[in-house]
């Protein structure tokens, strides 16, 4: 595999020549349901989910359409890994996702919803993703029956949803706040004010490679302006700990933050086989070398190396070395 080759598993929106030490991607998403449908875990069946398909794909023709049922379940788990689509996804029998040409916009078809609207992209903006999303719900609304109570808002499968429907997302590299063990308080702290830290893909994933998600809980009551105003206030106030937690480490921790970075550094430019899970946890730890100027790699790319290095991307039916081997294969190759 040569150097170039990593960069064709993500998405355009995600290629950053200069990567925040922080903030490695935001979300924003608009869930919306259609009158005179039922909602998606109530179809009958496949038939009332293409039906669901067909309308919102006239909806919207300039967006290529993907339907989950013509893929293999590799090419599914590829869009999950570029967060394009959610794992739930793939378990619905009728589902399709429609996609812009830089892939920044996405449009998932009968998950819980019939629809939700995702607009992303790699810096704290999340009142400009607002608006982006905002414009294909207004495409949206202007072609189809959208579920709306004039009291309740946005009517969802979910009754958490209820509102806005919107939940907006920020994906944070926080490799001090994880080694100082403060991310339980900070998650204690946020939830009391309706927010919540979760894995890399979202409720009940893993956290790879100390990368958290902080979002919103609460979709009713406010506005979405007032949610983006005070989700960007929580994670201003985690980056500036995190900040702070990085400074100390190099002023008073220094030798033993060295040795941490370094020996992941040899494992990851060494190793001829490794897993996933110390894949992600080894880059973590060289990317906070490199942010703390202790280390300096040319083009090294942690968002783009943390999606290569996924299953989905490493399965090859004519390549016989298992996915660990070539997981370290391609890490030894870009770790130089």
């Amino acid at each position: 595999m040569s150097k170039n080759d990593i960069s064709t598993h993500i998405s355009e929106w995600m290629r950053d020549e200069a990567e925040s030490p922080i903030v490695m991607s935001s979300r924003l998403r608009l869930a919306r349901n259609l009158e005179n449908h039922v909602h998606p875990l109530m179809f009958a069946s496949e038939q009332d989910g293409n039906r669901v398909i067909n309308e919102v794909q006239d909806a919207f023709p300039n967006m290529f359409i993907q339907r989950l049922d013509t893929m293999d379940q590799q090419s599914k788990y590829k869009l999950v890994a570029k967060h394009l689509i959610s794992p739930e996804l793939i378990k619905r029998p009728a589902a399709a996702v429609l996609l812009n040409e830089d892939e920044s916009l996405s449009i998932m078809v009968n998950e819980e919803d019939h629809i939700r609207i995702q607009a992303m992209g790699n810096d704290l903006s999340l009142q400009t993703l607002y608006e982006r999303a905002s414009a294909l719900d207004d495409t949206l609304d202007s072609e189809l029956d959208v579920s709306f109570d004039e009291t309740l808002g946005y009517l969802t499968t979910c009754p958490t949803n209820i509102g806005t429907g919107m939940r907006a997302s920020v994906m944070l590299h926080l490799p001090g706040l994880t080694i100082m063990k403060r991310m339980n308080r900070i998650a204690q702290t946020i939830n009391r004010f309706g927010f919540t830290i979760r894995g890399i893909y979202g409720e009940g994933s893993q956290v790879y490679g100390h990368i958290y998600q902080i979002s919103n809980q609460l979709t009713l009551g406010k506005t979405e302006e007032e949610i983006i105003e005070s989700l960007t206030e929580v994670v201003q106030q985690i980056i500036n700990e995190e900040m702070q937690i990085r400074e100390r480490l190099s002023k008073h921790n220094k030798i033993d933050t060295l040795d941490r970075v370094y020996r992941s550094l040899g494992i990851l430019k060494y190793s001829r086989l490794i897993s996933m899970e110390e894949a992600s946890f080894r880059l973590s730890e060289v990317k906070l070398g490199i942010d703390l100027d202790y280390i300096d790699l040319e083009d090294f790319k942690f968002n783009e190396l943390m999606v290569a290095i996924q299953s989905p991307f490493l399965l090859d039916d004519e390549d016989d070395r298992t996915v660990n081997e070539k997981r370290a294969d391609i890490l030894r190759e870009h770790i130089n």
